[in-house]
């Protein structure tokens, strides 16, 4: 088959383990959620990704123009929402859809985890979230005189015990007809006094129109690897085995977000735990959510078998620590790959050390296909 690069429309916390692996330096365990917060035992699986639709959002902004969707001056404003766990349940990450008239920036817990605009399609952030409370916040921006002013998003939360739950914002979240104080964005202001938003419209009913989806992940900065350098004209028939180990001392990892396709299948798993097969058929990648890494060593490895012709495999792989913080794994040289199977090389304890790093496809070589995935 021809190798297909892939442009998509959006749509864990274990005991640690002592583990073999090539990096010369390997983590302690590290402290998870359980360890602070006993009742926040995570027995969540992975599963197929869930998006974070805008379908069931509103529009707001401060009202200080009284009618909907009126215009305003240019200005940034601040809003804000305080979303308590339920008494039974500790949240674990959250996807995030948002969209703006004209820009904004959200903040989680009082870290930046994104910035964009624009009201034809949204933006998807994901962050880790504290298991109690989580503060989201909004510095929105209306950067065109005597126009329309608006945020939405919506926010799907995941809890240790699997389930989940969506927000939104609405009449609910607070606001000021002001520019945001000084570390609005933080627990410690007190917001108990500011307005309430005032709602511009909804996603069925307003001057906007209706937001699209945006990408799950981008491939843009991934690769298609495989086991030899010209696997992007052919390749053996054959399965090969792919690994990446994420070895991050510094920081608690809580979920992932994973996107991927190959050419022609693929078993994707994550420490040692099989989390979903694909194939080539209908050129669309598929994506998952990893609800249960582990606090700071975690192994990404894959299965991809070639039936015919060319060869390949390509992923995004997105992680949220603790912290707030994110990184972006991708696939390219640096995946351990090997001609074989070898018994039991999808767990964290395999010695990966003597395998070769994989080979990059020639981009040059390959056709661009837009798959959607918005509503999979």
């Amino acid at each position: 088959m021809v190798l297909a690069a892939i442009i998509l429309p959006f749509v864990g916390i274990f005991a640690g383990l002592a583990v073999a692996t090539s990096n010369s330096q390997l983590c302690t365990r590290g402290q998870s959620v359980a360890d602070y917060v006993a009742e926040c035992k995570n027995t969540a699986t992975p599963h197929v990704f869930q998006p974070a639709r805008l379908n069931v959002s509103k529009w707001i902004w401060t009202g200080e123009n009284p009618t909907p969707r009126g215009n305003n001056i240019i200005s940034t404003r601040p809003l804000r929402k305080n979303i308590t766990t339920p008494c039974s349940k500790c949240a674990l990450c959250a996807t995030i859809v948002v969209a703006s008239d004209d820009a904004h920036t959200f903040y989680v817990n009082g870290v930046r985890i994104g910035t964009g605009g624009g009201f034809k399609q949204g933006q998807a952030l994901f962050t880790a979230l504290q298991p109690r409370w989580n503060l989201f916040a909004i510095a929105g921006q209306n950067t065109v005189a005597n126009s329309p002013a608006g945020v939405m998003a919506t926010i799907l939360i995941h809890y240790s015990d699997g389930t989940s739950a969506t927000f939104i914002t609405d009449e609910s979240w607070r606001t000021l007809r002001a520019a945001p104080p000084a570390d609005f964005q933080l627990a410690s202001v007190d917001d108990s006094s500011w307005a309430f938003a005032a709602l511009q419209g909804t996603f069925q009913n307003s001057g906007w129109g209706q937001p699209t989806l945006p990408p799950v992940l981008p491939l843009s900065g991934s690769k298609w690897i495989w086991t030899s350098s010209t696997a992007n004209v052919s390749a053996a028939v054959a399965s090969r085995a792919f690994r990446k180990t994420i070895n991050q001392c510094a920081k608690v990892a809580v979920c992932a977000t994973v996107l991927i396709f190959a050419d022609d299948h693929y078993t994707l798993y994550v420490n040692g735990a099989s989390i979903g097969t694909g194939s080539f058929t209908g050129l669309t990648a598929d994506a998952y959510t990893i609800p249960n890494l582990l606090p700071t060593l975690n192994t990404f490895a894959v299965n991809a078998t070639n039936d015919v012709g060319s060869a390949g495999l390509i992923a995004t792989i997105f992680i949220t620590y603790l912290d707030g913080s994110s990184e972006t794994i991708v696939t390219d040289g640096s995946w351990k790959a090997t001609k074989t199977i070898p018994q039991g090389f999808e767990l964290p304890t395999f010695d990966d050390s003597d395998w070769a790093n994989a080979n990059v496809a020639l981009i040059s070589l390959m056709y661009w296909v837009v798959v959607p995935l918005a509503r999979k």
